[in-house]
């Protein structure tokens, strides 16, 4: 009788690894309950701060409203099919002079409508100048009553001369068509 177990020993031991199982996936049911209500807790508190947002600008709306006719008044109309890249270039042109940016190599691209606004890229494929010189003419360009420019994409490295940079730039001319 020493190494054999009766069947009262068996249900027990039965009884007692049942039990043990229970509690284990009592366990991991509580675990990862606790896990998904905390990610739940924060996909709600991320849902609640974009709500906040939105009725911020949704009440803000006449403010950029305001500011959107604002700019689109200062825009520069142009007649329905004139073409407008004569204009940006001479402009882009002169502004380069003045700061001493020497460009060698441009073209224009297509008209691309975004909108109600008209954008005209221009490639400038070779322009060569100072930082400094470089940095004024960006300027410029952001900031003349003369029109409405972005420089989406720009490239430069060292210059064979001393102290000045060479590469591209794509300068971007947005403009309107009166109707």
């Amino acid at each position: 009788m020493g190494g054999e177990m009766g069947n009262r020993e068996k249900a027990l031991a039965a009884t007692l690894v049942m039990a043990v199982l229970y509690a284990v996936a009592a366990g991991v049911w509580f675990f990862h309950s606790q896990t998904a209500w905390s990610r739940a807790k924060k996909q709600y508190l991320k849902a609640v701060d974009a709500y906040e947002r939105e009725c911020k600008l949704i009440n803000e709306r006449n403010k950029w409203t305001e500011a959107y006719e604002a700019e689109k008044a200062a825009m520069p109309t142009f007649a329905s099919g004139k073409a407008t890249d004569t204009t940006w270039l001479k402009l882009m042109d002169t502004l380069a002079e003045k700061h001493h940016i020497a460009i060698s190599q441009r073209q224009s691209g297509k008209e691309v409508e975004s909108g109600d606004v008209l954008e005209l890229p221009i490639d400038v494929k070779n322009w060569e100048g100072s930082l400094e010189s470089l940095v004024k003419f960006m300027h410029e360009l952001e900031n003349t009553s003369d029109g409405m420019f972005d420089i989406r994409s720009l490239n430069f490295k060292p210059s064979s001369k001393k102290g000045y940079l060479k590469g591209s730039f794509v300068l971007t001319c947005a403009y309107m068509r009166e109707e």
